[in-house]
Formats: structure tokens, sequence, C-alpha cells
């Protein structure tokens, strides 16, 4: 909960505000920024884009990118930041993708891949992570390292 304090107290004091776009960890990493009271001074709201077409279609990510790259990478990721930085007229966003299992996942992208951006009006960044445990476990971890990597973001800023 301190991790998620912390980023509440950097947004509130910086003035920022955020939106968050999931995939793999379905909305799990906005219910945590909500955990903490008065989230709404600077969470706009997310998306949770589990199917390809709302990645698409909702988020402006490239169909041709995820045919050609599938849904698990970095410029996914980056696409999906950007697209709902964008749609929320926000400072920062965050965005997770990836194979939580028990299936999916492939050589290059075992399950436990997970693939987290952070998108400003300056820049985007992301970064590919790999955990290991249950489905739940890997989620969980993503959420832990998604706050951790945008706070990172944030104070960089």
């Amino acid at each position: 909960m301190i991790l998620f304090e912390q980023l509440h107290n950097l947004c509130v004091e910086q003035n920022i505000s955020i939106a968050t776009a999931e995939s793999c960890t379905a909305g799990l990493l906005a219910s945590k920024i909500t955990s903490i009271a008065g989230a709404s001074s600077f969470l706009k709201g997310g998306v949770v884009a589990y199917q390809n077409d709302v990645k698409v279609d909702v988020l402006g990510v490239s169909r041709l990118l995820i045919q050609e790259r599938s849904e698990v990478c970095s410029e996914v990721a980056e696409q999906m930041a950007e697209g709902v930085r964008n749609k929320f007229s926000v400072d920062f966003s965050i965005a997770t993708t990836g194979y939580a299992g028990p299936k999916g996942g492939n050589k290059l992208n075992p399950i436990g891949t997970v693939f987290l951006a952070v998108s400003s009006k300056e820049r985007t960044v992301s970064k590919r992570c790999l955990f290991s445990g249950e489905r739940e476990s890997i989620v969980k971890q993503a959420v832990i390292k998604g706050a951790s990597f945008l706070i990172e973001e944030l104070k960089k800023e």
C-alpha cells in the first residue's frame, strides 16, 4: 500500500493527471491506485483493453502491428499508453500487456512476460518484465512493477 500512497502523493504534490490502459492486469492497477482516498484528484480513468479489437478501436493500436508482432510486445504497450493518454488528456499514462497464463506465450515471450509502458507529452518508454508463478501472482507482480515504473518516470519529469 505504501507504493500506491507514494504514487498518490507524487501526483497530488506535482498536480499530475494520469490514466491507465490495461490488458493482462484487467483493471487491477487502476483499482489499486483508487484504493487510496482522493485518487479522483489525479486519476481520470482507464481502459481495460483485454481484447485486441479494443486495443485497436479504442486506443488506436495498429492492427498490422498486432498481426505482425502479437499483442504482447513493447510497441503495443507504447501505443496503448499513448492512446489512453491522448483519449483522457492526461499528463501521464501507463499500459500493461502480457501473458499471465496458464495458456498463451511463446518461445520469445513465455507465460509471465509483461510489457509495461509509460507515456508523457515528452516521451514514451517501455520495459519487458518476466514474472514467475501462477496467473494471479503474475498479475499482482505486474501491478506492483507498473506502479514502481510510473513513479520512476514521474520523478524524472
